[in-house]
């Protein structure tokens, strides 16, 4: 498969008020594939959304410092675009969703008019804009689109605002969905349905995908490929199914511990024990 996105050495790096610069991301290493679904997982704190929103170049510069041997997309240096080339590339190349919909989106403003400004933005050569933003309603999933074209977000679901921000995500087919923590907002009944609509749409659309969770337990069905973090550090990456199966790294295997299965009775849920790690 072409490669997509190459990152070499990446270090992020942040400042507060002449304090000592803390590095959050550290010398980290990835390759996506054009195609390809990527899981980036670990907990809060490890890096992964650092990490995630470096490649469109969201984290304010200062307080964060971002440098690296190599980051790039489609063989272009994201660390040298210009301001006006990285408006671009957000949205039309490389685009996010997160998991706090509710924050996302606008709230006075309709579906309509959010969905039609990232068409405005990223493909003026849309004709009928209403026409396509009922066709990415239905195609993620949403009953009623008509009815919810004219709606706000207070007025939806917040499985229903998810589908929004992803049929606001791709209605500008872009390279690279970066989907962070998707999932959090949403019941395991919900969370289920987003995870499967974002395997079949990268499948359809051919796009690269990387997910970033701290649930080693929703990847399977998602990602081909999973790279584990740990303060800040890449610490395994392999194939899926090399990861659930069989993991190397006492954080991975740590993870997995963590995960609840309804068929197993714990009087506790396990806990990492982070200086046995570091030790």
């Amino acid at each position: 498969m072409k490669p997509l996105l190459r990152i070499r050495d990446l270090h992020i790096a942040f400042s507060r008020h002449g304090a000592e610069p803390m590095e959050a991301v550290r010398g980290i290493d990835l390759d996506l594939a054009e195609g390809e679904s990527l899981a980036i997982v670990g907990e809060s704190g490890s890096g992964k959304s650092a990490t995630a929103l470096s490649l469109a170049r969201l984290l304010p510069e200062p307080p964060a410092r971002i440098t690296a041997q190599e980051l790039s997309l489609g063989g272009r240096d994201l660390l040298k675009l210009s301001p006006g080339e990285l408006r671009a590339v957000r949205g039309r190349e490389i685009a996010y969703i997160f998991q706090e919909p509710t924050t996302s989106l606008n709230p006075v403003l309709s579906v309509r008019t959010q969905i039609g400004e990232a068409l405005r933005l990223h493909r003026p050569e849309v004709a009928d804009r209403d026409a396509e933003i009922l066709a990415w309603l239905r195609r993620v999933g949403i009953t009623e689109p008509e009815k919810r074209l004219r709606a706000y977000p207070h007025e939806l679901s917040g499985g229903m605002q998810q589908r929004v921000m992803i049929a606001m995500a791709l209605c500008c087919h872009p390279r690279l969905l970066v989907a962070d923590e998707p999932t959090t907002a949403l019941d395991v009944t919900i969370q289920k349905q987003i995870l499967e609509l974002l395997a079949e749409l990268r499948r359809e659309l051919g796009m690269s995908l990387i997910l970033i969770t701290h649930n080693l337990g929703i990847i399977r069905d998602v990602a081909d490929r999973v790279a584990v973090m740990f303060r800040g550090r890449i610490v395994e990456t392999g194939p899926v199914e090399q990861i659930l199966g069989n993991p190397q790294h006492p954080y991975t295997r740590a993870l997995l511990e963590c995960v609840p299965r309804l068929r197993e009775r714990r009087a506790r849920l396990q806990t990492i024990d982070h200086a046995a790690l570091e030790a």
